[in-house]
C-alpha cells in the first residue's frame, strides 16, 4: 500500500509567506537614514541643551550649550554604523591658522592687486585674517570665508586705500580646500 504525499496548495502558499516574513524580521535592517539618526540622537545628547538642530546629509549643523556654539559635525559610516567623525567648525579653524594656508590666501590676494595695478607688490607682517563658516544660501553647501584686511600701494597725492580680499573655500577630499583666488573688495571713503 503506497500514500500519496500530496500537500494542498493553500497549506504550502501560508508556510512560504510564512517563512518570507520571518526572513524580513529576522533580517531587516533600518534604513540609513535612520541609523545616521540615531548616531546623531546619541551624539547630540552628550552636549548637553540643545537650541537648534539641522541635518545636511552627513553633516549636522548644532547651536549647543549657554554659549551658543555652532557645531558642524561631521558623521562617517564605519563598519556599516554611523559615527561623530569631527568637528568641521574646529577643522576650519586650525586648517586656517596653518602658515601654508595662510601663505598661499596672501600669495593670492598678491596676484589680485598686482594685477589692477599691473605692478609687483608685496605685504608687511600684521595683515588681518578673519575667518567664518557658514551655509550658502542658495546651495546649502557649507563654506568657508578667509578675508583679509590690507593697505593697497600708497599714491604719492592721494590718501591712504583700504581693501578686503575675500577666499572662498571647501570641504572637499577630507579637508578645507580653497576654490582658488578670492575677490578684491575696496574700501569706500567719504564723499
Amino acid at each position: 500500500m503506497a500514500f500519496k504525499h500530496n500537500i494542498p496548495l493553500p497549506v504550502l502558499l501560508f508556510g512560504l509567506v510564512a517563512l518570507v516574513l520571518l526572513g524580513l524580521v529576522v533580517f531587516h535592517s533600518p534604513p540609513d537614514e535612520d541609523l545616521l539618526r540615531q548616531a546623531v540622537d546619541a551624539y547630540v545628547a552628550t552636549l548637553g541643551p540643545v537650541k537648534q538642530m539641522e541635518q545636511h546629509g552627513a553633516v549636522v549643523d548644532i547651536i549647543a550649550g549657554d554659549n551658543n556654539r555652532l557645531i558642524y559635525a561631521l558623521f562617517e559610516k564605519k563598519d556599516g554604523k554611523w559615527t561623530y567623525s569631527r568637528n568641521l567648525a574646529e577643522e576650519f579653524t586650525t586648517a586656517m591658522k596653518a602658515p601654508e594656508t595662510q601663505t598661499v590666501v596672501v600669495r593670492h590676494l598678491g596676484e589680485k592687486v598686482s594685477q589692477r595695478f599691473q605692478s609687483t607688490v608685496t605685504f608687511k607682517e600684521g595683515l588681518q585674517f578673519k575667518y567664518e563658516l557658514g551655509r550658502d544660501p542658495g546651495t546649502q553647501e557649507l563654506l568657508g570665508t578667509c578675508s583679509v584686511k590690507f593697505a593697497y600701494p600708497k599714491a604719492a597725492d592721494a590718501p591712504q586705500r583700504t581693501g578686503l580680499y575675500v577666499e572662498t573655500f571647501e570641504w572637499k577630499n577630507d579637508q578645507w580646500q580653497s576654490r582658488g583666488p578670492g575677490t578684491l573688495f575696496d574700501s569706500v571713503g567719504q564723499r
